[in-house]
């Protein structure tokens, strides 16, 4: 039995990803899911045509400090992360929040944290995660991944015999510690996620990253 320790996360382009498993698995990874979302590149040139969106392919898996650390430096290696635009990869801990940390917000927030990079998730529904993604950018971040997926609590509409399930976008952004805080509070401001139903945000310590270079889109 493995101890979970963290989730290891690796965002690579589409195709690339079960590829990446079949590595991990042989670093000792049990399993892992795959999840689909679109990258963001900020090119002026790609801008004005209207091609700055790239299908990605996100990796998620759960596992001891130890396996991390050897995906980190393995992975990193075989799939060329240390080049730009080859894939990035991440870890977020799971036993570092405690109790009395979430009850004092000065110690809950990234300026107090021993982490150099944060992992912004931002949660809301579908065709705002562009939006969103344009208030960090505003704020300084690079850029980000957007998720599809669905909401799973009290539909938003209801017609008879139908259920309409809400279509909701995840907007992941990887960013160092001194830009956590503007960024999220950009998102959190231009997004007006303090009115009920626009969405939730909520940022994470990452703990190690591989792949990501200052001033490039990840």
């Amino acid at each position: 039995m493995i101890d979970i320790d963290a989730m290891f996360f690796v965002v690579v382009s589409q195709g690339k990803a079960n590829d990446v498993l079949r590595k991990a698995k042989d670093c000792g990874a049990k399993s892992g899911t795959i999840f689909l979302g679109e990258g963001t590149i900020q090119n002026k040139l790609l801008e004005i045509l209207g091609l700055t969106e790239v299908r990605k392919e996100i990796l998620m898996i759960s596992s001891s400090n130890e396996i991390c650390d050897k995906l980190h430096e393995t992975l990193s290696e075989e799939f060329m992360f240390y080049k730009k635009n080859k894939g990035i990869a991440f870890t977020i801990p799971f036993k570092r929040w405690q109790l009395q940390d979430t009850l004092e917000e000065q110690k809950s927030s990234p300026e107090n944290i021993a982490a150099t990079h944060f992992c912004i998730l931002t949660i809301v529904d579908k065709g705002r995660g562009k939006a969103c993604i344009n208030a960090a950018r505003a704020a300084g971040a690079r850029g980000g991944t957007l998720i599809h997926a669905r909401g799973a609590g009290i539909p938003a509409e209801f017609y008879f015999p139908l259920v309409i399930e809400p279509q909701k976008e995840i907007v992941m952004v990887i960013t160092t510690k001194e830009k956590a805080a503007p960024i999220r509070n950009r998102i959190f401001s231009e997004l007006e996620l303090g009115k009920v139903g626009n969405g939730i945000i909520f940022t994470l310590p990452v703990n190690r990253v591989s792949g990501i270079f200052e001033g490039v889109t990840p």
